[in-house]
């Protein structure tokens, strides 16, 4: 049998030692109980900006940390991470709800603000970072009532950081919205196609001194231009939405604030307009989606943080109103995307606008603006007074139209087409080999120069109709779709804002069969 175990047993505490160890263990409980606890997390009390008292701009590492203070203080603000740019920067963006965000959309509006897509252009940036502060403060909880709000700050850090127009790629970020050439504005219209908000604005600033103006002692004065969707292809019940109802109610609501505003004019004295119609750009990049969108333009100064309180505020009031708009008047807004969105699935969209003029209204422009004088190198405003513009163009005219077809064929050739279309999200079909289309083929006979936003030269197009027999690779994009109207802008040749005006896609640009085909008699 085994003997006993050779290990000793332990020694038995004796009690005055269990009375030490008890005494000890108290000692730290209480000493435990006295250190403070950790503190929920605050929001900040000002913006960077604030906190600079306005000396400097915010940089991109204080707008991270920023929104990331919001996030963890606020109960109404999440925050994501929407891409990075070319350079590596992270480009955050908030969602903003006292709800379950965008889970109720027959009640709230989704409202998408973002801004500084030109680097250049730092007063949206500031003002939205204000607006996020409020809504996180449950400043606008009523407006939360009916709207969420989708907050991107800003879309260019690298121009940002650089005080540059561009990205690092040298790309203009609001000339990319058709041809997806910025990785930034990919990212963005990621971020758009997830949602598919109801309203949208694209945050921009304008610069006042331009030649022409000052050559007649003149500055441009308006705190806030809001461009509207002008695009005769988008819907005609958004175009009258912006253009009868949120207009004249945001220039009033901005001038009761005290800051000066209007429909966003460009040109100078000898020949003014409404501002573009062309697709590539996020204000008709996404109305053409079917979607209630905007560009703001806020007023630049000479130097780079020049009155930026007030441009932020301005900003900051113009988008304010934007979201109390879409809550507000939320139904009638939902209502009028909702049957455009319907009418897009429903094929009942049957023409497309090719080309677009401008013509004279019925009487010259007439708008106030500061009168200056240059005192050594710089300009010193003087009065207001009135200017009067002869040579104003505000109406959008319809020159060639086509019929929109059932479809359009993509040959396997046209790789870099079929591709830029799956990055926009747009819904294709693959046809088996070998499938009989009746197409209509077209022909670039020639060039005629039309006179659009600037000189344009536009496709001359002979037609046919013929059976084509699909290859491996072909795709069939059905214009009955929500991609529908920018499909058709894009692939038709005499198109004013197609794809042959762009590098990428030169080799379209030119005499002989075009190789994308109209598929009718589906």
């Amino acid at each position: 049998m085994p003997g006993p175990s050779s290990h000793p047993s332990p020694p038995i505490p004796s009690p005055w030692h269990r009375a030490l160890v008890l005494m000890a263990g108290l000692v730290l409980l209480a000493a435990a109980a006295c250190e403070p606890a950790d503190e929920p997390p605050t929001l900040p009390d000002h913006t960077p900006l604030a906190e600079a008292d306005h000396t400097r701009l915010t940089s991109h590492t204080e707008l991270v940390d920023f929104v990331d203070r919001l996030a963890e203080a606020s109960p109404r603000v999440q925050r994501h991470t929407m891409g990075t740019s070319v350079e590596g920067r992270e480009i955050p963006y908030l969602t903003i709800s006292t709800g379950d965000f965008g889970m109720d959309r027959e009640n709230r509006t989704l409202v998408l603000i973002y801004a500084q897509q030109h680097g250049n252009e730092p007063s949206g940036k500031e003002g939205a970072l204000e607006l996020a502060l409020e809504l996180a403060r449950g400043d606008h909880d009523d407006l939360l009532e009916g709207a969420d709000v989708l907050l991107v700050p800003q879309v260019n850090p690298d121009g940002g950081e650089e005080f540059r127009r561009q990205n690092s790629d040298g790309v203009d970020l609001n000339r990319s919205h058709l041809i997806l050439d910025g990785v930034e504005v990919e990212a963005l219209r990621e971020l758009f196609h997830e949602w598919e908000p109801e309203v949208a604005v694209d945050v921009h600033e304008y610069y006042p001194w331009s030649g022409a103006w000052l050559e007649r002692g003149w500055l441009r004065l308006w705190d806030v231009q809001i461009g509207l969707p002008t695009n005769l292809n988008t819907d005609p019940g958004i175009r009258r939405m912006a253009e009868e109802h949120f207009l004249p109610s945001a220039v009033a609501y901005m001038e009761e604030h005290g800051f000066t505003s209007h429909n966003y004019v460009v040109g100078s004295p000898d020949g003014l307009r409404w501002s573009t119609t062309n697709i590539n750009d996020g204000r008709q990049g996404t109305a053409i989606l079917h979607t209630l969108s905007f560009i703001y333009e806020g007023k630049r100064e000479q130097e780079p943080a020049g009155r930026i309180d007030r441009r932020a505020e301005a900003q900051r009031t113009g988008l304010e109103y934007l979201i109390r708009f879409a809550s507000v008047e939320g139904e009638a807004v939902r209502s009028t995307v909702r049957e455009a969105r319907r009418r897009a699935l429903a094929g009942e969209i049957d023409t497309h606008i090719l080309t677009m003029g401008r013509d004279y209204g019925d009487q010259p422009l007439e708008i106030p603006v500061e009168q200056v004088v240059e005192e050594g190198d710089e300009w010193v405003v003087t009065d207001t007074v009135t200017a009067t513009v002869e040579e104003f163009r505000p109406l959008v005219t319809e020159k060639r139209t086509t019929a929109v077809p059932d479809a359009y064929l993509v040959p396997a050739s046209e790789a870099g087409i079929i591709e830029l279309m799956r990055r926009h999200r747009v819904e294709m079909e693959e046809p088996a080999p070998g499938t009989e289309v009746e197409v209509e083929r077209l022909r670039i006979t020639g060039f005629t120069t039309e006179e659009h936003e600037s000189p344009t030269p536009v496709a001359d197009l002979a037609r046919s109709q013929e059976s084509y027999t699909t290859q491996e690779g072909d795709v069939i994009i059905p214009t009955r779709q929500l991609r529908g109207v920018m499909v058709a802008a894009a692939l038709e040749p005499e198109s004013m804002h197609g794809l042959i005006y762009y590098d990428q896609f030169e080799h379209l640009n030119q005499e002989g069969d075009f190789p994308v085909m109209r598929v009718v008699g589906r």
